[in-house]
């Protein structure tokens, strides 16, 4: 096994490369996740339909009574 110093002092090169893997994993996990909700916010929505207010339900009803009702022929 080797050895290196750093500043911390002697650190075993297994262990070295270790935490560096286990840094780099979490990066990537953390990349990964970024990604996934950058990709989710820019699929198609469900079907769900939009919620509408109550204020503009009651002023799209109130258009929809005013307009008069032509009866088909």
């Amino acid at each position: 096994m080797q050895a290196r110093t750093f500043c911390a002092g002697t650190i075993n090169l297994r262990q070295h490369r270790r935490t560096h893997m286990n840094r780099r994993k979490k990066i990537k996990q953390l990349l990964e996740a970024h990604a996934k909700k950058a990709n989710a916010k820019l699929a198609p929505k469900s079907n769900k339909p939009k919620y509408i207010s109550k204020a503009d339900r009651l002023k799209l009803e109130a258009e929809a009574a005013q307009e008069p009702v032509t009866p088909a022929e």
